[in-house]
């Protein structure tokens, strides 16, 4: 679930269906998009979603490996795949937004089977890869499956993990780091 500056709801409908729902803030249904498939407004376990300042939704496609991202009246503007298959999403506050995603492997499944996964990606809304950190596993610093994030400060982000049934705090670059350290 996610809202809008003016209140408005988006919901991610990824088990029952393939969709995505959008109500006013008194929850007055307003419309869907979406059904099952890998093409245009088409999704395969849309499992995550965000909205930015602007309005602008986004969408963890995770079946199809992609982030779609939709206006705020749920037209298709774009597709972001090149960030592995996104359980998770956030986006920043700030006046200069970030979008963060996970890159997680199926639970069930052994994620050391993947090519790659247990990655988090920083990026532009413009869906620009700013860079990525992590890999698969249990250890500190290594991820299991991250079903949600919080990423509210761009430099503090929490990670929930399904398989591994903890939490962990990630702290990249923090500002008071900078300034002390000069750069």
């Amino acid at each position: 679930v996610a809202w809008d500056a003016q209140g408005n709801i988006f919901v991610s409908d990824g088990y029952g269906d393939s969709r995505v729902v959008k109500y006013d803030k008194s929850g007055r249904f307003i419309k869907a998009a979406g059904t099952r498939g890998n093409g245009p407004l088409q999704f395969s376990t849309p499992h995550a979603i965000a909205v930015d300042a602007k309005g602008t939704v986004y969408v963890a496609d995770r079946g199809n490996s992609r982030i779609v991202v939709l206006d705020n009246d749920l037209n298709q503007k774009a597709v972001y795949d090149n960030v592995g298959a996104p359980w998770a999403l956030c986006i920043s506050s700030g006046p200069h937004q970030y979008l963060y995603t996970s890159n997680s492997f199926s639970t069930g499944n052994n994620f050391d089977q993947a090519p790659i996964t247990g990655e988090v990606y920083k990026m532009e809304l413009d869906g620009t890869v700013l860079g990525r950190f992590g890999k698969a596993g249990h250890a500190l610093k290594e991820f299991s499956s991250i079903h949600q994030m919080d990423c509210r400060n761009p430099d503090e982000l929490y990670v929930a993990e399904i398989t591994a049934w903890r939490v962990q705090k990630i702290l990249l670059h923090p500002a008071a780091m900078r300034t002390s350290a000069g750069r």
